[in-house]
């Protein structure tokens, strides 16, 4: 999971909207059951959260960290960054957290935090939940936008065809899509999408509700490994 960029065929006509508030459902809890259930192994995970405050709000913010957290500041032409360093990070689950102001526009402010980890157990699921509450009740303002991804592996059981029937059942999948990639040094082989009622977040693109992306990735191995994110993957693959 890598450095943070958006997808290639995202076009510029999409925007992200709430839908009819449901019950909060967690996106990670659903992904790494589903997981679970078909004994597919998670070689990784990412939550990012993300948030935009007023000027108003950061110094408060900055001063409240600074109280909890070692604190770097670097800068370059576009954004100044502050990263920040909890001492009490957890060893199951890395956080990182930062705060960016950007430079082009003084006003937009920019509070990211990411939690992220190489395996997935009851134990680290609870460890996710307290570190994913205290994030929310000690860093944001507000409820956040929150990015999810898993990645699983293939195996002897998995198939391509598998992997997107069994997502597409439960998670109730509409509109779904495939898009082949075009360019034939890639490793990337299949990149589908579709859109989810079970969550509330998603992406309209010419009028049409999509939060689920999938990108099967040839590996060194000669496996597949399967990206599923929601509602949209913010790494490039």
């Amino acid at each position: 999971m890598k450095k943070t960029v958006i997808l290639l065929f995202i076009i510029t006509s999409m925007f992200m909207t709430g839908a009819t508030p449901n019950e909060p459902v967690d996106p990670l809890h659903t992904l790494t059951k589903i997981a679970e259930e078909n004994t597919w192994a998670i070689t990784n995970w990412e939550v990012m959260l993300k948030e935009s405050i007023s000027k108003t709000n950061f110094n408060d913010i900055l001063n409240d960290v600074r109280n909890s957290h070692l604190v770097t500041r670097t800068e370059d032409e576009n954004s100044i960054k502050y990263i920040l360093f909890d001492e009490e990070n957890t060893t199951s689950i890395h956080v990182d957290q930062t705060i960016i102001v950007s430079k082009i526009e003084p006003e937009h402010i920019e509070l990211i935090a990411v939690m992220k980890g190489s395996d997935w157990n009851e134990e680290i699921q609870s460890e996710y939940d307290q570190t994913s509450g205290k994030l929310n009740d000690s860093f944001f303002q507000d409820k956040p936008d929150e990015f999810t991804c898993i990645e699983v592996i293939e195996d002897d059981t998995i198939e391509n065809r598998a992997v997107i029937d069994v997502l597409t059942e439960s998670l109730q999948l509409e509109h779904v899509e495939e898009q082949d990639d075009p360019l034939e040094m890639s490793k990337h082989k299949k990149i589908k999408y579709g859109y989810t009622p079970l969550w509330n977040e998603k992406f309209v693109i010419q009028g049409i509700p999509y939060n689920l992306q999938i990108v099967a990735t040839q590996g060194d191995s000669g496996k597949l490994a399967y990206t599923i994110g929601t509602p949209i993957l913010m790494n490039e693959y």
